[in-house]
């Protein structure tokens, strides 16, 4: 929350956030956000972010390579199920879930892979996150 606030101080842009009451437009927007956190495509998470107006995102190591909860009750586990795909790591999966197509959209962009630059710049990161400005094109 501090680091958003400071970006909006800053900024003065539009910022998508994290639902801190309870509104079901803003949850099902924010599983729509997060999905910079699942296995999905950079085309799907181009095309996603798009349609919400979305100039740039921050991409924070601490949610993504998350240690502190255990499997299932991390956010990427909470996608993976919500979006049907096995969960990472050793244990159990659901037998209704399946293997992704995609690796994990925020690990894979910071490979700097064509398909992720197509879509995707760098323009800042530090220890702790890393900012993406989308490309206009789609």
């Amino acid at each position: 929350m501090q680091l958003l606030a400071g970006v909006k101080l800053c900024t003065g842009r539009t910022l998508t956030n994290h639902p801190h009451y309870e509104d079901n437009s803003l949850r099902e927007r924010t599983k729509v956000v997060y999905q910079i956190y699942a296995k999905r495509s950079p085309e799907e998470v181009h095309t996603l972010l798009r349609s919400f107006g979305t100039d740039y995102i921050i991409l924070e190591d601490s949610i993504c390579y998350e240690r502190r909860h255990h499997r299932g009750c991390r956010l990427r586990d909470l996608l993976d199920i919500a979006n049907g795909h096995m969960m990472d790591g050793p244990g159990e999966n659901d037998p209704d879930l399946k293997p992704a197509d995609h690796p994990r959209f925020c690990e894979e962009i910071k490979r700097n892979l064509p398909p992720y630059m197509a879509h995707f710049t760098r323009v800042f990161q530090n220890k702790a996150f890393h900012v993406y400005k989308l490309s206009r094109n789609k």
